[in-house]
């Protein structure tokens, strides 16, 4: 029963010294960039919607996910290019009959 004892004790120390060694070779990891301005963040993610970009939307990360009203401009902007796609799409059709 001591044997035990001494092992999971010892394997803790192991754990603890080697996440601190890990720690010290690898360092606390990579820092995030920051981010725009809010304003800048739906003005940059309005552009990549028009340019037809997705790849290049963001958005701020706050406690709970992303910043609400950032998502739902990009929403409402993509609707609106989804509202004209489909408005061209119809036109075409009518030309075409």
């Amino acid at each position: 029963m001591l044997s035990w004892i001494l092992l999971i004790v010892a394997l803790i120390v192991l754990v603890v010294l080697g996440t601190w060694i890990w720690g010290l070779v690898f360092g606390p990891g990579e820092i995030m960039d920051t981010l725009d301005e809010p304003a800048n963040v739906v003005y940059n993610n309005r552009s990549a919607v028009r340019n037809g970009r997705l790849d290049k939307v963001k958005f701020e990360v706050v406690a709970r996910g992303y910043r609400q009203d950032q998502v739902d401009d990009l929403i409402a902007q993509l609707e609106k290019k989804l509202a004209s796609a489909q408005k061209e799409s119809k036109l075409e059709e009518k030309e075409v009959n």
